[in-house]
């Protein structure tokens, strides 16, 4: 086969023509080796391929520049023409090959255009900063979030700080608090903005800004504060029941000790009809003597003042139905202890009239460095079994609780009852 110089046109074309597709396949490869990490010799390998393939084809085109003119020209390659086109048909090989490992290549492994989709599709606006203000990278999410804050582009940190800053009615977004960093955007969505430096494998630092989408927390946080709201409603409420309950009962075992009062009063009455009508006799004796507390505890009842306070009422009332009270100590200055301490002491008041017989209450009230405590005895009856608190002493020791006390009962060998309170230093004063 004949040189190129003395080949045909045709064949002439046909190589320059192999050659152009060659070195644009060659230049092809080298930009799509930008950024992916790949052998250095191979990278050498191509440029070499293309160099080789740019002066190659400049001086073939040159010499048939020349020889279309008819212009002296220079023989410079005078290999055959079969030789030519099998080192061109070597080279198109070697640069589909490596075009397909290329593709194969950017597939399987991460690149920048690569980070740039991933990160693009998270839903999270997330913006990295250079130390100088910058923007390095920045997703399409925190482009659309800035541009709702300033209706602009997000060029520098220093634009991010004021437009968070700077939040007013022409945006429609509510920051909620100085120091929260939750914004409330018009689309009805809540973000939570933070930042942070990140230190890069090269040493370079990184300011990471990052606008979490919390709007489900948001709703459930509201739903929590209704829901909290009401249950104080009903806790209120239920106090409020629970008080009344405590004074219903009050009233009704007031009610059963006056009640025995009135029998004891009818036995006296009778006690007198059976002496004047037969000889006194013992019962006879007895009789009148609940007839004369009877009457007594109405006396005392009739000449009581309203004026007093409640442990004032509390004596008159024991004194009343003919208990006597021995009480040392005193009642806490702090009025919800106070109240409850009266509770009690009523509660065992009629306890003790109903249920033990008893004419003794002792109360002693004890105050230390941790607590206040006040115990209750009667001289009455024994308990028989195990006291279980229900009623009156059920009510009661709920509204101890409520005050953060204790409540303890002692059946034997005496019945006593025990509470006991926080120590408070308003008590003192």
């Amino acid at each position: 086969m004949t040189s190129f110089y003395l080949a045909s046109v045709t064949m002439q074309m046909t190589l320059l023509i192999s050659l152009f597709l060659s070195l644009v396949l060659a230049l092809f490869i080298l930009i799509g080796e930008y950024g992916i990490q790949h052998d250095k010799h191979k990278r050498y390998l191509y440029i070499f391929l293309f160099v080789f393939l740019f002066i190659l084809l400049s001086l073939l085109a040159d010499a048939f520049s020349k020889i279309s003119e008819g212009l002296d020209y220079r023989a410079i390659l005078s290999l055959p023409m079969w030789s030519l086109f099998l080192i061109t048909c070597v080279i198109d090989i070697l640069l589909i090959w490596e075009i397909r490992e290329l593709y194969i290549l950017k597939k399987h492994s991460l690149c920048r255009d690569s980070i740039k989709e991933a990160l693009d599709m998270l839903p999270s606006g997330i913006c990295y900063f250079m130390s100088s203000g910058s923007v390095k990278l920045c997703n399409k999410q925190m482009n659309s979030l800035f541009h709702a804050l300033s209706q602009s582009d997000l060029q520098n940190y220093k634009e991010l700080q004021d437009a968070l800053s700077e939040c007013d009615d022409c945006s429609g977004v509510i920051r909620f608090s100085k120091d929260g960093h939750f914004y409330l955007f018009p689309d009805g969505k809540v973000w939570r903005y933070q930042e942070s430096d990140i230190q890069a494998q090269d040493g370079a630092i990184y300011k990471e800004a990052i606008f979490s989408d919390v709007t489900e927390l948001y709703n459930k946080n509201l739903e929590l504060k209704a829901q909290i709201k009401h249950l104080d409603a009903i806790s209120r409420e239920l106090k409020w029941l629970s008080d009344n309950a405590l004074i219903l009962a009050r009233e009704k075992e007031i009610l059963s000790a006056k009640t025995k009062l009135h029998d004891d009063m009818g036995a006296g009455l009778i006690a007198i009809r059976h002496i004047l009508n037969n000889n006194q006799t013992k019962e006879t004796v007895n009789s009148l003597d609940l007839f004369r507390q009877a009457v007594s505890a109405i006396k005392y009842d009739n000449s009581y003042s309203l004026e007093h306070s409640e442990l004032d009422r509390f004596m008159h009332d024991a004194k009343a139905i003919g208990i006597k009270v021995n009480m040392t100590g005193d009642l806490p200055k702090k009025e919800d202890y106070r109240n409850v301490m009266i509770l009690a002491m009523r509660e065992c008041l009629t306890n003790s009239v109903i249920h033990a017989d008893a004419t003794t209450i002792n109360i002693k009230i004890n105050t230390n460095n941790d607590s206040i405590t006040m115990k209750i005895t009667n001289d009455g009856r024994v308990p028989e079994s195990e006291v279980i608190p229900k009623g009156g002493l059920h009510n009661l020791y709920r509204h101890i609780m409520d005050c953060g006390g204790t409540m303890e009962i002692q059946p034997k060998p005496e019945f006593g009852l025990t509470i006991s309170f926080p120590y408070d230093k308003e008590d003192s004063k």
